[in-house]
């Protein structure tokens, strides 16, 4: 397979919606798969004349983005986007970049799956599947959840339980009293269980 048939092949394995790898990092089969990845057609729509812009005025390259494994290996990328200059309005825009929020260290898709693995366990098992770390993992987890509540406001993000402290693990003990049915005229007073409490006028009165 020659080299532009083999980056073909990872553009459609990718499937990263209007972007395609250009470049695949050589690396050793314990490290992580690593692609460079370019929007697929350079033109960009001015969000605010709605003119089509082909006049690239800077092009910036990402940090390394995680995205989901293939099979064993982790899978990293270097996303490549374009700034355009508009003439009709004079101003510099770049598009949003669909699989990748502004900031993320890792894809859209990726998070997303962390978010359903942690629902069902933890950020621990959650990290070694996803091949990242746990520290790392954790922060981007909770920037997820907070950026979707933003979007969707729809009450507080359920985040995972990490450890239970004392409180949760104990039961406390309330012990329930109880009057037997067979003991109706039990006594209350201390020390004379089972004896029935005398009338008090009766006593009084001096009878027997």
């Amino acid at each position: 397979m020659c080299q532009q048939d083999q980056l073909a092949f990872w553009t459609k394995l990718l499937h990263l919606d209007g972007f395609q790898v250009v470049h695949e990092e050589l690396t050793a089969p314990d490290e992580p798969r690593r692609f460079t990845v370019i929007p697929k057609t350079p033109v960009g729509l001015c969000p605010h004349c709605g003119q089509l812009c082909e006049d690239i005025h800077r092009r910036t390259e990402s940090d390394r983005v995680h995205d989901l494994p293939l099979g064993e290996r982790a899978v990293q990328l270097t996303v490549r986007t374009y700034q355009y200059w508009c003439g009709g309005c004079d101003r510099a825009f770049t598009p949003p970049t669909p699989f990748l929020a502004p900031g993320s260290h890792a894809t859209e898709r990726f998070l997303e799956q962390a978010r359903q693995l942690i629902a069902f366990g933890d950020i621990a098992n959650a990290a070694a599947f996803l091949k990242v770390s746990e520290s790392n993992l954790g922060r981007w987890y909770y920037d997820y959840l907070e950026r979707q509540q933003k979007q969707s406001p729809v009450g507080p993000p359920v985040k995972p339980i990490r450890q239970l402290g004392i409180d949760e693990l104990s039961l406390k003990k309330v012990p329930a009293v109880r009057r037997r049915a067979d003991r109706p005229y039990e006594s209350a007073r201390a020390g004379c269980p089972g004896k029935p409490r005398q009338n008090q006028r009766h006593r009084l009165s001096g009878g027997g």
